[in-house]
Parts: structure tokens; C-alpha cells; sequence
């Protein structure tokens, strides 16, 4: 059964396309099935895309396969981990048929052209880390800083599935890119029917208060957030009137917090303040840091 559409323009709305990379790695799979459970309920067009492996990878399996036509040996192998994936589509949902491709673009291109039509991007969580993703770097990352569109990095779950009862959870700090986040975590909690956990992540914690020099009122500090948090979070509730919400106010390190509420999220929305491999990486982001260990998928709206 279709979840409720909401006629507002938006990543899940009518008209809906998704852009699924795999690249024949182990967590193609759930992917591709957790992709397809999600376009069933949304009605989304899926397109599946094989990426071509890195220079230097292509070097090593040339080599393996001892053959001058590796180029040809590895467009086969990736036609057929499509194969796999599209019987993993239709084992979802009979009726929809996937578009397929190879892709021999770069990371970084293939999500800009992605971008141009999908209203999501759909990736894989790899082996990553701040530092090895200066050093070696990591397609991942790199195609989550170059999308313009929201890029959902799915990280593997126990018993994972669109279809489960676990909230949407979504970080909000009252800035523009946040908002986004907001919005679009509204759509997913609709059309997934859960609840809504709403997380600000700038609030000041009780440890804090020897850096003030001065008492604080703390049970005044609370309410005047939790009054902030509903102030923003009430504007969207008009358009998803059946999405119960839950406001949390945290004072922690927003990307500890998020990623502790990561372990009992269905998804984790954050917003980007822009785009940058160098930057992106550098900067250690809270939605770098969470694509990195989150423990269910993450969407990052730019």
C-alpha cells in the first residue's frame, strides 16, 4: 500500500524520481531493497545506476583478468550486479520496472547529472572516516558534497525496512539549511506513516554553566526551547496533519546526540550548509561526521 501523498512539490511528492548507485559492493543489496520498498510506497520512478570502478581499481582487476578488453570484462560485471538489483525490484513491487545504466562518470559527475533529474539520490554507506576520505578519498562523501539534490546514504539496520514502526528523526537548528531538513523529514514521516522526532540541536546543557559564571535558571531555559522548537516545527504541521510529532531539546554535541537517536531511527535527516569535497571533508561536518556512523540511513538536504 501507497503511503499518503501530500500534493506540496517536494523529494517524495507526485513525480518522485530516484537515483540508485551501486557498485557491485556488499551493501548493494539492501540498497537496492530498502530503494525499491520506499518507490512502492511513494510511486517514485527508480532509475539503478552501476558506477565504474576508480582508475586505480580498473588497473588492479586488468590485471587479474589478463585481458586487454578489461574496459568490456567490467561493463559485463556491472550489468549484471543491475540484473541482480532489478530482480530485487520487482521481488518489492511486480509492477515497477527500473531504468539501468553504466556509469563511467566520476563520483562527483555522476551525482551533478543525477541531480539535474532525480528528487533524491540514493547511495551506499562504505568503510569511511574523516581522514581516510582526505587521503584516499571516498565516493561516498564525494558524491554527497557534490549532489544538489538530498542524497539518502543508506547504512545497514537489524531488520531494516521502510515499513517499520521506528520514528524519522531530524536535527534542527533554526538556519535555513535546517529548515530544508525539516521539511523533507516531514515528507518521509508522512509517507512512511511514523512518528516525527524533532531535535534541536543547539541547546544550551547543564554542564555548560561554568562557562556562564552564573546560575541559570534551567527549568526557564527548557521551556523558552521548547517554545522555539514548536515555533518552528508548527508551521509544517498544517501540510502533514497526521504526523505526530515529538519536540527534544539536547544539549550535547549535536553529532553525539544524533547519532545515539540514530540506533532507534528509521531514517536521520540533516540539512548541508553547502557543497565542497575539500570543504566538505575539512570542516568535519555534524552531517559528515553522521554519514560516517550513523547506525540507520542518513538524508542529507542541501
Amino acid at each position: 500500500m501507497k503511503g499518503t501523498m501530500n500534493n506540496k512539490t517536494g523529494l517524495l511528492t507526485r513525480g518522485a524520481h530516484f537515483t540508485v548507485v551501486i557498485d557491485g559492493s556488499p551493501t548493494d543489496s539492501g540498497v537496492v531493497s530498502w530503494s525499491a520498498a520506499l518507490a512502492h510506497k511513494t510511486g517514485a520512478q527508480l532509475d539503478l545506476v552501476y558506477t565504474m570502478p576508480t582508475s586505480g581499481w580498473s588497473a588492479a582487476m586488468a590485471a587479474s583478468l589478463e585481458t586487454s578488453d578489461y574496459p568490456s570484462q567490467i561493463r559485463q560485471r556491472g550489468q549484471q550486479h543491475l540484473d541482480d538489483a532489478t530482480r530485487l525490484v520487482r521481488e518489492a513491487d511486480p509492477d515497477t520496472e527500473p531504468s539501468t545504466s553504466v556509469s563511467e562518470l566520476s563520483p562527483a559527475r555522476l551525482a551533478e547529472k543525477a541531480a539535474e533529474h532525480a528528487t533524491m539520490l540514493i547511495v551506499g554507506g562504505g568503510e569511511s572516516g574523516p581522514l581516510r576520505d582526505v587521503v584516499f578519498g571516498n565516493s561516498t562523501i564525494t558524491m554527497v558534497n557534490a549532489a544538489t539534490c538530498p542524497v539518502l546514504v543508506w547504512r545497514p539496520k537489524r531488520e531494516d525496512s521502510p515499513g517499520e514502526a521506528r520514528p524519522v528523526v531530524v536535527g534542527v537548528d533554526g538556519s535555513e539549511h535546517s529548515k530544508r531538513a525539516l521539511a523533507a523529514a516531514f515528507e518521509l514521516a508522512n509517507v512512511l506513516q511514523v512518528e516525527l522526532l524533532a531535535v534541536h540541536i543547539g541547546a544550551v546543557h547543564e554542564t555548560d554553566e561554568l562557562d556562564y559564571g552564573t546560575s541559570i535558571d534551567w527549568q526557564h531555559l527548557r521551556e523558552a526551547e521548547r517554545k522555539w522548537l514548536q515555533n518552528i516545527v508548527e508551521p509544517y504541521r498544517a501540510d502533514y496533519p497526521s504526523v505526530a510529532v515529538e519536540a527534544l531539546s539536547v544539549g550535547a554535541s549535536a553529532a553525539r546526540e544524533l547519532r545515539a537517536l540514530s540506533a532507534t531511527a528509521q531514517i536521520l535527516v540533516v540539512g548541508s550548509r553547502g557543497h565542497g569535497r575539500v570543504a566538505g571533508l575539512l570542516l568535519g561536518s555534524v552531517s559528515h561526521n553522521l554519514v560516517h556512523h550513523a547506525e540507520c540511513p542518513v538524508l542529507v538536504v542541501h
